[in-house]
């Protein structure tokens, strides 16, 4: 229940719609939501990981089709993927997406445009990271390398984390989030922004397979939670700054700077 709780309120606090240009204390706001449930996040996943996870497992055996799809994908020296998968999904993905983000909108680049364009994919990120870790507390199912592991393996804390890959979730929430944003300014970079986070995302996906973290339904799971919310946050919470309804806002299409103004709120 608590853990819900702290969910909830991060939309309430992240989710204030955006039927207004956003003012600096709009900004102020969600700078401090994002501060704020990043660092419970962290806080959730580092020092307290051993308070909220469970030593035995509710969901522990996988569908035929998760079993079979392990045992064709598993590397030989999963440790390998396993690091490459945290620098794929933590590291390069955000730091990729986010470059391209802001250096592809052309001579209009101030501060609070920066941070307007960033925010809905730094918001959408904690979001579905907070989410994934409310549900594999909850689900608690076992990780394959846990659940066919040889007799008298010594138990860790992260055994029952598997569902859902918060690897994945991330990268696809990253990418939809960036990719919206770019549509709604008029990015000429959209289309590289979409190939290049979905190409992350799937590849990250598999690598966490290979490195038999995570089943098949776990994977896919985190890319429809991920896409979904990195497509909601940039419409529900930013979709008046991302349009121009700020007067001092350019958006950049094709590389030229236009002006765009809509009659309508949303």
């Amino acid at each position: 229940m608590l853990r819900n709780a702290l969910v909830i309120g991060l939309v309430v606090v992240l989710g204030r719609p955006s039927f207004a240009a956003p003012s600096d204390t709009d900004r102020a706001i969600h700078l401090g939501g994002m501060v704020t449930f990043g660092g419970l996040y962290l806080a959730i996943e580092f020092p307290f990981k051993e308070t909220f996870a469970a030593e035995t497992c509710r969901w522990c055996d996988p569908p035929g089709f998760d079993r079979a799809i392990r045992s064709a994908l598993k590397w030989d020296h999963p440790r390998i993927a396993a690091r490459t998968s945290d620098v794929l999904g933590f590291a390069m993905s955000p730091l990729v997406l986010g470059t391209m983000l802001v250096a592809t909108s052309g001579d209009d680049r101030s501060s609070r445009r920066t941070f307007d364009d960033l925010a809905p994919v730094v918001e959408s990120a904690i979001v579905v990271s907070l989410l994934q870790s409310t549900i594999k507390y909850t689900v608690r199912r076992s990780r394959p390398h846990v659940r066919f592991a040889a007799p008298g393996r010594a138990h860790h804390h992260d055994d029952n984390t598997s569902f859902f890959s918060g690897h994945t979730s991330a990268v696809f929430a990253e990418t939809f989030a960036a990719g919206i944003v770019a549509h709604e300014r008029g990015y000429a970079a959209e289309p590289a922004i979409w190939a290049t986070g979905i190409t992350f995302g799937v590849v990250t996906g598999y690598l966490r397979i290979a490195a038999d973290m995570h089943y098949t339904s776990d994977v896919v799971t985190g890319m429809l939670l991920g896409s979904s919310i990195g497509l909601a946050i940039p419409y529900l919470l930013h979709r008046s700054s991302l349009r121009g309804d700020d007067p001092g806002a350019v958006s950049v299409t094709r590389g030229e700077p236009r002006l765009i103004s809509f009659g309508g709120r949303f």
